[in-house]
């Protein structure tokens, strides 16, 4: 009888060992995280990923513009080129200071000699000489007519570039916001396929924010009379960020 009971208790002991670990094995694998991770509570079932993506828009006004004015001299001599070049780029640039323009900036000066072919198979000979200078700065489009002209005055003869464009800290601050609306707009999308299909959100995978911009004028530069202001018309520019989301998605 001694010898049952001693039995019966290494038998019970036993049981309640494999109990015990059987317990909290299934107490590790409730509270470990799914494989997928797609799950935030016990409840939920993985259902996979959506993938959306929207842009959000946004015009805004032209309120710089940027221009490149060139001067081109042509002369027998290069001393003669050289000294009407750098007096015609003084002459420019004083008047342009008077101006208070932005950025301006000497971009480049060249010199090329002018060169005919020789008579019956001799050498080139060169009879004279080109030089040019570009000379670029930025201004208010109200300002940029009378600058213009008053440029064509003081010793440009040429208008290479005029290109309008808001303050770059008016667009990185239309950037910032147009972000945040598209991705809100992606999100609410989201949720409403994911609520039609008898899921919902779990979690947000990812988030990747990209950008694209396109110029839309309302007219282009054009030259009046010669005793007037060169009138332009700066437009716009719409910037547009485009947003693309991928949620996790489970069962209710």
């Amino acid at each position: 009888m001694a010898s049952s009971r001693v039995w019966r208790t290494v038998f019970l002991s036993i049981l309640g060992l494999e109990l015990a670990v059987a317990a909290a094995r299934a107490d590790s694998d409730s509270a470990s995280p799914s494989p997928t991770g797609s799950a935030s509570t016990a409840s939920l079932t993985p259902e996979g990923k959506i993938n959306l993506e929207a842009t959000a828009r946004k015009r805004l006004p032209n309120t710089v513009a940027n221009v490149v004015l060139g001067i081109q001299v042509e002369g027998r001599t290069g001393d003669a080129v050289s000294g009407a070049l750098a007096q015609k780029s003084q002459t420019l640039l004083e008047y342009l200071r008077q101006q208070e323009v932005e950025r301006l900036r000497t971009e480049d000066v060249s010199y090329q000699p002018q060169v005919e072919p020789g008579r019956n198979g001799g050498p080139d000979r060169i009879v004279g000489y080109s030089g040019s200078a570009s000379i670029s700065f930025r201004t208010t489009p109200d300002k940029l007519g009378g600058v213009l002209s008053g440029s064509l005055d003081h010793g440009a003869n040429t208008i290479s570039q005029t290109q309008f464009s808001p303050q770059e800290s008016e667009i990185d601050t239309a950037r910032q916001d147009l972000a945040i609306e598209a991705t809100k707009t992606a999100l609410a999308r989201a949720d409403a396929l994911a609520q039609a299909t008898g899921l919902h959100v779990v979690r947000i995978e990812q988030i990747n924010v990209g950008s694209e911009e396109n110029i839309v004028p309302l007219g282009a530069p054009k030259v009046m009379a010669a005793a007037r202001a060169i009138e332009t018309a700066s437009g716009e520019q719409e910037v547009a960020v485009r947003v693309s989301v991928q949620v996790g998605v489970a069962k209710r």
